[in-house]
């Protein structure tokens, strides 16, 4: 790795940090500049605005986020199971990436210029996950072959769904994750499975 490419890597990690603990608004380049012993204009010249940095912490933190629950879905075999896991990995990871999850939950989507590109990226990667899944379900015979009809939107009402209650995850401290996921995962396999009169 280059000298700058590491430099670049610091800032990001120090900022990442900092944006976790005080937030956009509250970060100021001068913060970072002096949490990685450096002066303000030496953080300009790799960057122009605080913004620019977050895009990028935000951009990374969206990797990871899809990375692991990826991984986490790959290693459970029935489509079940991987709906399962898609919904524990992400909450748990999320809770982790505070500022990924404040893009998720769409406090920054109007504050930062890529921040509604950022969360449609962050989302079509999710409904493109959760939509293998559905396939992989009807392919193995656990899902109801008729939900295909449906495909166009079922996968981003399931990451809707999930959403929607993750907020309660967060504010009980994700007190009782599987077992809430598991009562929402078994409604959800009733109407997957469900044979269609």
């Amino acid at each position: 790795m280059v000298k700058e490419d590491i430099f670049k890597e610091d800032i990001i990690r120090e900022a990442q940090k900092l944006f976790q603990l005080y937030g956009l608004k509250k970060t100021t380049m001068e913060d970072i500049a002096k949490a990685l012993g450096k002066g303000k204009s030496t953080l300009y010249y790799y960057y122009q605005s605080k913004e620019l940095i977050f895009e990028e912490v935000l951009q990374r933190e969206l990797q990871e986020v899809f990375r692991q629950t990826q991984i986490a879905v790959e290693s459970v075999e029935s489509a079940e199971e991987k709906l399962k896991v898609f919904a524990v990995t992400r909450i748990k990871v999320l809770s982790n990436m505070l500022n990924l999850y404040r893009l998720v939950c769409g406090e920054f989507v109007e504050q930062i210029p890529c921040g509604r590109v950022l969360f449609n990226e962050y989302s079509q990667l999710e409904i493109n996950l959760i939509r293998s899944i559905l396939l992989y379900g009807i392919e193995k015979g656990e899902f109801n072959q008729e939900i295909e009809q449906e495909m166009d939107l079922l996968p981003s009402v399931v990451v809707s769904s999930i959403r929607g209650i993750e907020r309660d995850f967060f504010n009980d401290k994700l007190v009782g994750l599987e077992n809430r996921i598991g009562a929402i995962s078994n409604l959800f396999m009733k109407g997957l499975k469900k044979t269609y009169q």
